[in-house]
């Protein structure tokens, strides 16, 4: 069997995770008014990264740690625009761009055919860029 489809999987699952924390740390910082959009998106990206923990115990590849430096950097980022400004509004921007961010993750991961053709990681990978773009499109 080919560790590709397993590797993407990594890659993704650490992407999430890295997102996750950026949100985690906003959700306690953020104004009222996009509270909302934060609790939203962090409840997608944590069904997310389950489904995703979920598929790497099945194929026996859990344990590894997905993280990274990134979602260090996503926090601290959000703790200082927290300093520096208000998360309100003028924060969707930099929302949009992580977003997008992650869907380009997926949309590479998938443009190997062994991914893509993967029976359980090629249908999951869709399913959930596509949840991630209805969420880009309903941001502000």
């Amino acid at each position: 069997m080919s560790t590709q489809p397993i590797d993407a999987l990594h890659d993704i699952h650490t992407a999430t995770n890295d997102v996750l924390k950026g949100y985690r740390e906003m959700a306690a910082r953020a104004e009222p008014d996009i509270q909302p959009v934060i609790r939203r998106l962090t409840e997608l990206h944590e069904r997310h990264a389950a489904e995703q923990a979920a598929e790497l115990g099945r194929l026996r590849e859990a344990g590894k740690d997905d993280t990274s430096l990134q979602g260090t950097v996503n926090k601290a980022v959000v703790i200082m625009r927290d300093w520096l400004s208000n998360l309100d509004q003028d924060a969707l921007p930099a929302v949009r761009k992580g977003e997008e961010s992650l869907r380009r993750e997926y949309e590479k991961a998938l443009e190997d055919g062994n991914v893509s053709g993967h029976p359980s990681v090629g249908p999951m990978f869709k399913t959930q860029m596509t949840a991630i773009a209805a969420e880009i499109a309903r941001l502000p």
